[in-house]
């Protein structure tokens, strides 16, 4: 399997840029093969199969290539969303060429909520398309993360990104769409107001949901989990956290930090025993 991580520095253009991809380890078609061909097909049909979708997700088969595509729960502009998988498909076969497995994740701009992005994979694996396949996670795992760090003791800091974030999640796996948005601004006197994401593909129940949201919270290590913004995906579950609004969630809970709940108050004490009068 081959990462790649597209750190995209400074300005970014308001236009279609990858987050990253990743090349699948399943072998090479050739050019007049009948899988190039069924690839084709997909390609000129897929997309629009994602956009005409109410849960803006699809999955496909042609021939022996099977592909799944994701667009982001909040859009309402559908002409996006097929655009961003469109784009995923040519991106995929430019950067993986002549790969038979290749997982693509998709931006427009990260802060023009109009115009939010897409995931796109596709494999010739028996497997690929089911929701419980290991080769979901072990071939299309992907992080991404701001260098900078939040302010603050590194401690308070963690425990509150690992929470808001496993609240996101959990609040994502218990909605029929598996999507859901929060945010958490108690952290810290200098710290920012955060906000998360955490999105399933629509088609896991919501217990492998959650489990696929948590097994992405869980490989946040103690350098990434003071980041002041990342993104962690694999094909069927993603989560992203940044210390601006990126969404047009109408929903988003304010989730309070571990430091800004206060402690119970102790019990009153028993009251002493009256005095023996014999």
């Amino acid at each position: 399997m081959v990462g790649v991580l597209l750190l995209l520095l400074l300005l970014k253009p308001a236009s279609v840029s990858a987050i990253g991809h990743v090349c699948g380890s399943a072998g090479n078609y050739t050019a007049k093969s009948t899988y190039r061909s069924s690839l084709a097909v997909l390609n000129a049909t897929f997309p629009g199969n994602a956009s005409s979708s109410p849960q803006l997700f699809a999955t496909a088969t042609a021939g022996v290539v099977r592909a799944l595509a994701l667009c982001r729960r909040d859009t309402t502009n559908l002409t996006a969303c097929r655009e961003c998988v469109a784009s995923s498909f040519k991106y995929a076969q430019k950067m993986c060429p002549k790969h038979k497995a290749a997982t693509v994740y998709y931006d427009y701009d990260e802060v023009n909520v109009t115009r939010p992005g897409c995931l796109l994979g596709f494999s010739g694996d028996g497997g690929f398309l089911s929701p419980g396949s290991s080769v979901i996670w072990n071939d299309t795992f992907f992080q991404f993360f701001n260098p900078v760090q939040i302010p603050g003791k590194a401690g308070v800091v963690a425990a509150a990104v690992r929470q808001l974030l496993r609240q996101t999640a959990r609040y994502a796996a218990g909605t029929a769409r598996r999507f859901a948005t929060g945010s958490m601004d108690s952290i810290g006197s200098a710290a920012p107001t955060l906000y998360s994401l955490a999105q399933c593909t629509p088609d896991l129940s919501a217990g492998d949901c959650l489990a696929c949201l948590r097994r992405l919270v869980d490989t946040l290590n103690a350098t990434n989990s003071v980041r002041v913004g990342g993104r962690m995906f694999v094909l069927r579950c993603n989560v992203r956290l940044e210390p601006f609004m990126f969404h047009n969630d109408k929903s988003m809970r304010r989730i309070p930090s571990p430091s800004s709940i206060a402690p119970a108050p102790a019990p009153a004490p028993a009251p002493a025993p009256a005095p023996d009068m014999e």
